[in-house]
């Protein structure tokens, strides 16, 4: 007897050995992601710049039929540009700036010395500046004297924070060139009775995902719009006088301008707009972002409302399937046979000849 005609006489697992295996294997699972969270964090990075580049790659395999790993790194090479280019524009502008910067200066100075000379009196008591700004540079003094034996912390977060940057932009291109075998691949894990599903949950995560990115880059552009509008008419009240104590009165209201944005992205914009177009609850999405920002930091405020979305996406697959109930409406099941026609023919087109 050979060895593929004895092993298929090996009998199968029972459900309590199944459900056993599957534990060991997730809490496996959990175990490593907890211990390579800064990878995973880069990776998700990397897979969020790849999904926002990704309309297009598949635009210009369509549109030039070429293929798709020429089309990858034809987009590859443009964003590399584009950063490349960055350092050299800015420096660029601050040239230009360059000419006023000693008048402007000498105009800053000034006016510290004069606040600083000048006591104030606040609920009977006199507040000399200068008395705090000498204390506060002896502070400074004692934190400068410890820099030099921490040089080698600081040379080593700089060269890690290198190393992580060249690890997202790394596996960008993987996440480009590979991106649609990645859908087929996770819906292989599945059972052949359920690939249909895997399928439309996972049109559906990208819905949510496409949906999330596109409310992003049109948020990132109103803001940008109020902080100019906002930054000219600071420089406008400047220009008339009605800002005190000149170059310090002009930085500090530039900040109470930024706040001011910031406030207005998180408390009112990104709640409205995600909370309809992801039909969460408002509430839910302020929530949730001041949690994840006080969590996790910026990455897991910019990732926890689709991640709630996609949550509420497969709640309510499993509850429908937990009480026997379809998981979609027969409506839906007609509109998804379509939508899974032309999904197919997309993705022959995106990877059209590696």
């Amino acid at each position: 007897m050979s060895i593929a005609d004895s092993s298929s006489t090996s009998p199968p697992w029972s459900p309590v050995t199944r459900i056993v295996i599957g534990i060991i294997l997730l809490t496996i699972i959990i175990w490593v992601i907890i211990l390579a969270l800064p990878l995973v964090e880069a990776l998700l990075i990397s897979g969020l710049l790849a999904y926002l580049l990704a309309p297009l790659v598949g635009y210009l395999v369509r549109r030039t039929r070429m293929r798709r790993s020429y089309a990858v790194i034809l987009v590859y090479v443009l964003i590399l540009l584009l950063l490349a280019s960055l350092p050299a524009t800015l420096g660029a502008l601050a040239f230009g700036q360059f000419r006023n910067f000693g008048i402007n200066l000498n105009e800053a100075i000034l006016a510290i010395q004069n606040w600083l000379s000048q006591p104030y009196n606040f609920l009977g008591f006199t507040v000399s500046p200068g008395f705090l700004v000498e204390n506060v540079g002896q502070a400074i003094g004692g934190v400068l004297a410890i820099v030099p034996g921490g040089s080698f912390n600081i040379l080593s977060e700089l060269t890690t924070n290198l190393l992580w940057g060249l690890v997202i932009f790394l596996s960008l291109y993987y996440f480009l060139k590979d991106g649609p075998k990645i859908k087929p691949w996770l819906v292989g894990f599945f059972p052949v009775v359920y690939q249909t599903d895997a399928n439309r949950l996972l049109d559906e995560i990208d819905d949510v995902w496409t949906v999330f990115l596109r409310v992003q880059i049109f948020i990132f552009f109103v803001l940008i719009i109020l902080f100019v509008l906002g930054s000219v008419l600071v420089v406008i009240m400047y220009q008339a006088g009605l800002i005190p104590f000149s170059w310090i009165g002009l930085i500090l209201m530039l900040i109470i301008v930024y706040a001011l944005v910031q406030q207005v992205d998180n408390l009112w914009l990104r709640p409205q707009l995600l909370g309809h177009r992801l039909r969460l609850h408002p509430g839910v999405v302020i929530i949730s972002l001041l949690g994840a920002l006080a969590l996790s930091g910026v990455l897991g405020a910019l990732i926890v409302v689709p991640g709630i979305a996609t949550a509420k996406v497969i709640g309510r697959y499993t509850h429908n399937k937990m009480w026997g109930e379809p998981p979609w409406e027969p409506s839906e099941q007609v509109h998804l046979a379509a939508e899974q026609s032309n999904q197919q023919g997309k993705d022959a087109d995106d990877s059209t000849i590696d």
